[in-house]
């Protein structure tokens, strides 16, 4: 009893920092033993690309305890709207991270970060929308003053 079967052969290459998948159409086959046959880049179709995240505005901002309150500037750019928080405490005490936007006085990120602690957060253009423009980041110190680190990244793609 003979089996026939063909199979589709997916190729990756990595080009200019972009995955590029290729499948060998079922017809562009060559013999390897029996009825079995398999093809690699012969007359390759594109089925798609997956980009990295293109990160336009970047904010990393050492906080070293020397301020009460410290607040500073971050514009984002007409098309980065996907937003990611990191911020990390390494002082004795929590503080938190308040990032509006100036002329819509809508804020983006309120989060608390306990002493000791990260946070991670993420706003992919949604509750609230991100809209561009120029932005205030205050550090809140309450009981103590703010030392660790915030970073601020916008993106053209969805963070995960």
């Amino acid at each position: 009893m003979k089996k026939t079967f063909s199979k589709l052969a997916a190729t990756a290459t990595l080009l200019s920092s972009a995955l590029l998948i290729s499948v060998a159409p079922a017809g562009a086959t060559s013999a390897l033993s029996g009825n079995s046959s398999v093809s690699v880049n012969e007359s390759p179709q594109s089925i798609g690309i997956i980009t990295p995240y293109a990160i336009k505005d970047t904010l990393t901002w050492d906080l070293n305890g020397n301020v009460v309150d410290p607040s500073t500037s971050y514009s984002i750019t007409v098309g980065y709207p996907n937003i990611k928080l990191y911020a990390k405490n390494t002082g004795a005490y929590d503080f938190r991270i308040e990032v509006k936007h100036n002329a819509k006085n809508k804020v983006i990120f309120d989060k608390t970060v306990k002493a000791g602690g990260t946070v991670e957060a993420i706003n992919n253009d949604s509750s609230p929308t991100v809209p561009s423009g120029d932005y205030t980041v205050t550090v809140y110190g309450g009981s103590g003053k703010p030392k660790g680190q915030v970073v601020l990244k916008s993106s053209d793609t969805k963070w995960q």
